[in-house]
């Protein structure tokens, strides 16, 4: 089916439905939109997808695939869908790490921060961890698409249970830092697909910050709430605040 005709007849807006069929033909939104009427999509397979996301599925989910600091990743729920916000911690990180050699990141998710840097930094080793095991799983996964499995260590724990974080040169980290009783005024799509014990930084959502502060490594580079700046300041003793292009507070680095 014409692209333009695709257009017409789908029920999802112009941005997802372009999104889904940039997905499908790996031609860019502006190139399809330019060529609608001379590019070809396969219908039952747009199709297949835009119902997922027609039934509430995010479409990050339905396509299975999201793209990070300009890169490629693997995407499944419940392991949580990156954000843009989350691209700051890694600019940051960038900036900072570039004679380290060796970096932990707990919360790893689907493994986007790590295996950025890795990918940045080819004398750079990573440690993950994850207390959900689809997390880690992803991680691998998403590791051994870019190439850099070798030089990252996934390890299914609880924040850096068990481990001796020794010779550790920084931590990177998104935390869960929403407080508990705001999570039930997430969209909904969040709360019924995303894993909100990822999510939850308990009351006033400085829980894990406090469990990090506890694992004495420095430098940290951390995503916070776009409230937390004044606590981030409290519970740290050395931190600067990097703001989002909204004029939020978005990263602490501590030092």
């Amino acid at each position: 089916m014409r692209v333009s005709k695709l257009i017409k007849q789908s029920q999802l807006s112009i941005d997802n439905t372009l999104t889904i069929v940039e997905y499908l033909t790996n031609i860019d939104k502006n190139t399809l939109f330019l060529y609608k009427d001379k590019i070809d999509v396969d219908f039952q397979a747009f199709d297949k997808i835009a119902s997922k996301v027609l039934n509430g599925m995010p479409i990050q989910y339905a396509i299975g695939k999201w793209w990070f600091f300009g890169e490629e990743f693997f995407i499944e729920p419940p392991i949580l869908i990156p954000r843009p916000e989350t691209e700051l911690v890694v600019e940051n990180a960038l900036n900072l790490i570039r004679d380290f050699e060796i970096g932990f990141e707990p919360f790893a998710g689907s493994g986007i921060i790590s295996i950025i840097l890795l990918k940045h930094f080819k004398h750079l080793k990573m440690i993950t961890t994850d207390i959900n095991k689809k997390a880690c799983n992803l991680t691998l996964k998403n590791a051994r698409f870019h190439g850099v499995e070798d030089r990252i260590f996934v390890i299914c724990t609880d924040i850096a249970m068990g481990l001796n974080l020794n010779g550790v040169d920084f931590l990177v980290a998104n935390p869960p830092y929403i407080p508990t009783d705001k999570l039930s005024s997430l969209d909904k799509s969040i709360l019924e697909y995303e894993d909100i014990k990822a999510l939850d930084g308990r009351e006033h959502g400085m829980f894990f910050y406090e469990k990090l502060k506890n694992l004495n490594i420095k430098p940290m580079v951390l995503e916070i709430g776009h409230d937390q700046e004044e606590l981030i300041k409290g519970l740290f003793n050395r931190v600067d605040i990097k703001y989002d292009y909204s004029g939020f507070p978005r990263v602490a680095i501590v030092y």
